[in-house]
């Protein structure tokens, strides 16, 4: 890697208003990977699971406060009686994608956000060495006879089908699945170590392991609870946002200088797109209630009230890249401070 350019970056990122480092636990102005990033210029993504929310449930729960909760006790108790407790409540929603995508169209998207990835990493001053061409390494071949069949199982149970009523899970062209944070065993023992030590000689690269889901809009819920000893009220506020997020992101690096840890870096919280697209919104009551009768085997409560997020395909995807690509330069930045920091 260039070093003025890295420093350059660093410089540029601390002296910026958003502190991209500070979007990440694990790597960053602090973090335990730190010491992996350091001295080493080269990498290559081996593994992107990405999971394209397309049905969506959120809920939101509130509890009565504290000084409510012990007003309500002591004026129960004032009449001889009891309170039932600190009283809570819950609102939800759901949202249902509508966009004409198949799951062709989502393995292309997956494999542009590999690229961006890659392109971003290398804009920041790290040389990415190509999927293609590390599939070809003699070193890769054993890592990719015992991950194979992982990612075959994986990827097999993506379906057209379930569009519309759960996440897909991709994977991109020339990448494996090895292991998550939910995986029992992170690599698999000397075996494992003992490929690594091969592939790390042959790439002198570290690996990048991302694991995703992509959700295609931003629910706001806003609930509130009236509680008293006659009973309780509740209030409740939802908007919908047409801006896509990221909602869940683990990573795991395996360097020469080390890896991987016990405990995956992760974004801190979501992370949501700056633009908005176009979509109609808008409510399917009976088409809600047959997804929910499929899935949870029952009708559903009276205040399941989904709405559908209707979007053209060529808008979801330019709006997924969007999304992607922001994402992608702030991870690069976080890279380049990492790598300076402690």
């Amino acid at each position: 890697m260039n070093k003025t350019l890295l420093t350059m970056a660093a410089v540029l990122l601390t002296a910026g208003p958003l502190l991209a480092q500070d979007l990440f636990n694990g790597f960053g102005t602090k973090g335990m990977e730190n010491k992996y990033l350091k001295k080493v210029d080269s990498y290559y993504i081996p593994q992107m699971q990405i999971g394209f929310e397309t049905y969506v449930e959120t809920k939101q729960v509130a509890f009565e406060s504290k000084l409510s909760s012990f007003a309500n006790s002591m004026e129960a108790m004032s009449k001889g009686g009891q309170y039932g407790g600190r009283q809570a409540t819950s609102a939800r929603v759901t949202t249902i994608l509508d966009a004409g995508m198949e799951l062709a169209d989502f393995q292309k998207l997956a494999n542009d956000f590999h690229g961006i990835l890659e392109d971003e990493i290398r804009k920041a001053g790290f040389n990415v060495l190509d999927m293609k061409e590390v599939d070809k390494m003699e070193s890769f071949q054993k890592i990719k006879e015992k991950y194979s069949d992982k990612t075959d199982k994986k990827q097999g149970k993506a379906n057209d089908d379930d569009i519309g009523a759960k996440a897909i899970k991709v994977y991109p062209d020339h990448t494996l699945f090895m292991f998550d944070e939910k995986s029992l065993m992170k690599g698999g023992g000397p075996a494992f170590y003992g490929m690594l030590k091969k592939i790390h000689a042959e790439t002198n690269a570290g690996m990048i392991l991302q694991n995703l889901i992509i959700d295609f809009s931003t629910v706001e819920l806003d609930v509130k609870i009236d509680a008293g000893t006659k009973g309780k009220t509740t209030a409740a506020e939802m908007k919908i946002l047409p801006k896509m997020r990221i909602t869940y992101n683990t990573i795991d690096w395996i360097t020469p200088k080390g890896g991987p840890s016990s405990a995956p870096s992760r974004l801190k919280e979501e992370f949501i797109s700056n633009k908005e697209y176009t979509a109609n919104i808008y409510s399917d009551p009976k088409k809600a209630e047959t997804l929910f009768e499929f899935f949870f085997k029952g009708k559903p409560p009276v205040d399941f009230d989904p709405r559908i997020i209707s979007i053209s395909k060529e808008d979801y995807i330019a709006a997924a890249k969007d999304l992607f690509t922001q994402y992608s330069q702030e991870f690069a930045k976080t890279m380049v401070v990492g790598a300076k920091g402690k």
